[in-house]
């Protein structure tokens, strides 16, 4: 199936907007994904897997979450703005919808982020607390620790003393996380007045809905009673036209008896 992007000048409006819509939801799905992985690599946390490259693609993947919430938020302002354009209710129950999956991935990779930060700070917190804190160049650590690389201060819970630059190298990573948090805080915000919006277009279009079902119904119930009043009227005129035709009928009788008996 070729696939093309919904930023093609060659796109029709109807096209474009189709093409938006599976491209989000493919980046919602992307994003889903960055949050299982970060989870899955936190598990490795205190292991003897775990490793400064461990770290080192939790940050990197925290960073890709962060682009796709860019990018998602981008894409949902833009399919909103097309379907209050259309204005038709499949766009906009679509984009609620969309909008929906998408608040609750965010909410999910926010609390994920927040662990992984509290997990961070908790280790490296740890470390300089029950270690002899000492940098690379002193010529007064002890013997025996500086075969020690950051690998191993990750996995080897045994370990009292590290490189110093190990540790701000983490907490640069821990910084980051933070900063890329508040930005998809900010961007939960901005969503979440979006699925709002969205849920109160949809809840007008199914009152006019509902409205308009009644109005439909209503004028169905005066198109009957018309309908039975007109019968009612033709019938009424029948029985009149009868009655005449009996009556009349009974007086040239009544005449005819008379002038038989005259």
């Amino acid at each position: 199936m070729s696939y093309m992007s919904a930023d093609s000048p060659k796109m029709g409006e109807e096209e474009h907007y189709n093409a938006l819509v599976q491209e989000t939801s493919k980046a919602v799905g992307q994003f889903n994904q960055v949050t299982r992985n970060i989870a899955q690599k936190m598990t490795l946390f205190g292991t003897p897997q775990d490793s400064r490259a461990n770290h080192q693609q939790l940050t990197e993947l925290t960073d890709r979450g962060n682009k796709l919430v860019a990018k998602i938020n981008r894409r949902l302002q833009e399919l909103d703005k097309g379907a209050k354009a259309a204005g038709g209710r499949a766009r906009k129950t679509q984009v609620a919808k969309l909008s929906t999956d998408y608040k609750n991935q965010l909410k999910s990779f926010e609390e994920t982020c927040q662990k992984l930060l509290a997990a961070e700070r908790a280790a490296v917190s740890n470390l300089r607390q029950s270690s002899l804190s000492f940098r690379s160049d002193d010529d007064n650590k002890p013997e025996g620790f500086d075969g020690y690389n950051e690998d191993q201060i990750y996995a080897q819970a045994n370990v009292t003393s590290y490189n110093e630059d190990d540790l701000v190298r983490r907490e640069e990573d821990i910084l980051k996380i933070n900063k890329q948090l508040h930005e998809v805080n900010a961007a939960f915000q901005e969503v979440d007045g979006l699925v709002q919006d969205q849920g109160e277009i949809v809840v007008d279009i199914e009152e006019n809905t509902d409205a308009a079902q009644e109005n439909t119904q209503g004028a169905l119930r005066n198109v009957r009673e018309a309908n039975l009043k007109r019968g009612f009227c033709k019938c009424s005129k029948t029985k009149l036209i009868c009655i005449g035709i009996f009556a009349l009928v009974v007086v040239v009788a009544i005449i005819a008896i008379l002038m038989a008996v005259k």
